[in-house]
């Protein structure tokens, strides 16, 4: 079934600007890649390359405020309710994920250019340029090895002598660029960004250098090392010259001193230089063969265990950019889906590995010392959706980040929950950072509640661990590694409910991100309470119960839980049909708005469906109408699982065609806030908020395969739930499902739909019927 056209991205021009640039990855050392022929440059990063250091932002009397605000909720104050929240009871923002900086080779190619090709073979991680330069064919190489923790670019030439290039390396931040022998090197501090009241995020924060250890930022050390056959080298001002080379391999590494979430990167920090010198040098000592096969050997070992084919169109074979444009003009092409299914997978392989930080709003790939919205990790949704697809797509390794980002902002949470409620358990707001910060954000900007009083960003990240129970049904792990995150936020969410008028338990006050509703004139976020709150806790209070069984633990607490759970005050519906989003029917401020939070017990959440619970499902159905179908990329991607979810998989497909819209790259400035367009998807398939987040295309992944595969409450695999009407024969191999289980599923309408099931107990069953 392998198709080399849906595993590759192509083009016949090099990269002009950054999200036309190719990724390549290893979890932690990211490159874009330009394939410029006479300037190739590579855009650096490393994962753990954050500004500032552990800290935590006290609240004075933040508990009784948050009380307060309650009862101004239950009185219907809710503008009261709300400037108490953003006033008392919210923090500073997160530190910043920063760019590392630049490598440029300077190639001294005289006359045209012709014969121009660069292409990213994504089930081998390969990047690969071609062209033709003064009568010679020249070839280069290029990837980033998980085994040996480095990036490798290598130059070669159909005729010996022929390459002849200047290298040098550029940082983002205060660090002094210098060759030493035959490699360039850099090392240096992060700043520490300092944020102060009424500050808003987008202002970039005061940037600090200090001299003294205890007030400096992380250290980071970057070393390029050059091998080469033939020809000669020399220094060029900070960089190197390499003349008339038959053969040119360059090695980057890079290393920082961060040492753990909870550790001071310069104090308590990690050796940075020694470890990166070795691991540069082992490379430069080892036949490019054998890096190159390592490589493959690992990276293919991942990608090949999942494979989709809808068929071929008239642009299958053309490069990609031709293949978007014609797309978003009617060509069919079913191909490109898979194109773009099989880009997903390829992102996660490369952004996310055992040990690596987990992938933050652009995974692990960003050229800028100030990104949007910091680059962190937004846990109202996007973090989440960046996982969503993990498990079904066969790469549960990889979801290991997001297992060890949900333990360590549990632990770093325990403190805010104390802080700011005065509860036990645990609790994380809007966002984190490397430094697992769990306090609000929004420093008493003013509409700030909306995403940042809201203390269920824990409770939503938990859901990842259930889930990879559920896919594995591995008990040890639960116990270990899952239940303890699961009980933090168990009790949490037990000691902040509390009972309305009627009796019901509620979350309260609430908000539902990042959503507003009209009031006498004003947007308001603050409400008493939000059906994404409400079913929030209906999960967590779920979760733990169902764990809490299965392991034969903590009976009293899920004595308390049980008939909270049962009383849990539970969505209706509003005027226009659709599912409430908040206690009262409000009209929202912005009926199109972006997110969908009030739609969580459809999706991500279980709890609404169409064949249990059909009036809620009908109800989602009206609340997705009214938002519509053009949104930020991101968003569009939610919509795609949601819709499928409701069994229609042609909506699904809309929603999918329009994140395939393609974004200008070269004005990544234009947002979807500036209202010119909605979002979409770069030439190099990055997904466009605008600008570009990579959370959309891990959520179109995880729609897609919502729109392949689905399984019930018993477990009863169900084949093709949403299948769109045009794509009437394909095969879909090595998706995975609850249960411990792997399908292969071959469909033809006109035919029928052949299911394969592999048990975790290794049995095999074949189901076959007519559509």
């Amino acid at each position: 079934m392998k198709k080399t056209y849906d595993d590759r991205l192509w083009y016949r021009q090099e990269a002009y600007a950054w999200n036309e640039a190719l990724p390549l990855g290893n979890g932690r050392l990211g490159a874009m890649v330009y394939g410029g022929a006479r300037l190739e440059r590579l855009s650096l990063n490393e994962d753990s390359l954050w500004s500032g250091a552990p800290g935590v932002y006290e609240r004075d009397e933040a508990p009784k405020y948050w009380a307060e605000a309650r009862e101004l909720t239950a009185q219907g104050k809710y503008a009261q309710a709300q400037e108490m929240l953003e006033t008392y009871c919210t923090g500073l923002w997160s530190q910043l994920y920063l760019a590392l900086g630049e490598a440029d080779i300077a190639f001294s190619h005289a006359g045209e250019i012709s014969g121009y090709s660069r292409e990213l073979d994504m089930s081998r991680g390969i990047h690969t340029v071609r062209y033709t330069a003064e009568g010679v064919r020249f070839t280069r190489e290029s990837f980033v090895s998980f085994p040996d923790q480095v990036i490798v670019y290598r130059v070669t030439a159909d005729k010996p002598g022929k390459i002849t290039a200047d290298i040098s390396l550029r940082n983002a931040l205060d660090a002094v660029c210098r060759t030493r022998g035959d490699y360039i090197e850099f090392e240096g501090n992060c700043p520490c960004v300092k944020w102060t009241k009424g500050e808003g995020q987008g202002n970039g924060g005061r940037r600090e250098y200090s001299s003294a250890p205890d007030a400096q930022g992380m250290r980071f050390y970057c070393r390029l090392g050059v091998k080469r056959r033939g020809g000669r080298m020399e220094a060029a001002g900070a960089g190197l010259r390499v003349i008339n080379a038959d053969e040119l391999t360059l090695v980057i590494g890079a290393r920082t001193s961060y040492n753990g979430w909870d550790k001071h990167p310069v104090t308590q920090g990690a050796a940075c230089v020694a470890p990166c010198v070795k691991e540069v040098e082992k490379v430069l000592a080892t036949e490019y063969e054998e890096l190159k096969r390592r490589h493959e050997d690992d990276f293919s070992s991942l990608y090949g265990r999942c494979a989709l084919d809808l068929g071929e169109g008239s642009l299958t074979r053309e490069p990609t950019d031709e293949r978007l444009y014609g797309h978003e003009n009617g060509v069919k092409d079913n191909s490109i889906y898979a194109l773009y299914f099989n880009f997903g997978r390829y992102l996660t392989i490369s952004g996310s590995r055992p040990g690596t930080q987990p992938m933050n709003l652009q995974g692990i790939w960003n050229s800028s010392i100030l990104p949007p919205w910091n680059c962190n990790y937004t846990i109202n949704i996007n973090t989440e959706m960046n996982y969503w697809p993990t498990l079904a797509v066969n790469l549960a390794e990889c979801l290991e980040p997001m297992v060890r980002l949900n333990k360590e902002v549990c632990e770093s949470g325990k403190r805010t929950a104390k802080l700011y409620y005065g509860l036990e358990g645990s609790c994380a707001h809007h966002n984190t950072d490397a430094w697992r910060l769990t306090t609000p954000v929004g420093a008493s900007c003013r509409g700030c509640a909306g995403f940042a009083a809201w203390p269920m960003g824990g409770a939503w990240l938990m859901r990842a661990l259930w889930e990879k129970y559920e896919y594995t049904e591995d008990l040890d792990y639960l116990r270990d590694e899952a239940y303890p995150v699961i009980l933090e936020n168990a009790r949490f969410l037990n000691g902040l409910a509390a009972q309305d008028e009627a009796g019901k338990w509620i979350i309260s006050p609430a908000t539902s991100p990042e959503n507003a509703f009209r009031l006498d004139g004003k947007a308001l976020a603050v409400a008493r309470w939000t059906t994404m709150s409400q079913e929030i806790a209906w999960d967590v209070f779920s979760i733990f119960l169902k764990a809490s069984q299965l392991l034969g633990k903590d009976e009293d607490l899920a004595r308390e839980i049980r008939p909270k759970l049962e009383d849990l005050r539970l969505p209706g519906t509003g005027g226009f049909g659709e599912l409430l989003e908040w206690n009262e029917n409000f009209e929202e401020w912005d009926v199109h708005h972006r997110h969908m939070s009030h739609m969580y017990g459809l999706h991500p959440g279980r709890r609404i469906t169409p064949e249990k619970t059909p009036r809620l499902a009908e109800a989602c159905r009206v609340s997705l109408e009214r938002r519509g179908d053009e949104s930020t990329g991101w968003a569009m991607g939610w919509r795609i699982n949601m819709w499928a979810r409701l069994r229609d998989g042609n909506r699904a497909l809309k929603l999918l065609d329009n994140q395939l819209m393609t974004a200008d790259a070269r004005n990544p400035e234009v947002s979807y806030a500036s209202g010119t367009r909605s979002g979409g998807t770069y030439l190099n398939l990055f997904d466009a908020h605008p600008p570009f987040q990579i959370d959309g295309n891990f959520g179109a992944l995880a729609g897609i395969c919502e729109m392949l595969v689905d399984t019930d409450d018993d477990g009863r695999v169900i084949p093709l739930p949403a299948l769109p009407d045009s794509w009437r024969k394909g095969a879909v191999n090595g998706l995975r499902v609850r249960g411990g289980r792997t399908v292969d599923i071959e469909w033809d309408m006109g035919n029928g739909i052949s299911l394969t099931v592999h048990e975790k107990d290794g049995s095999v069953s074949v189901t076959r019927r007519d559509f």
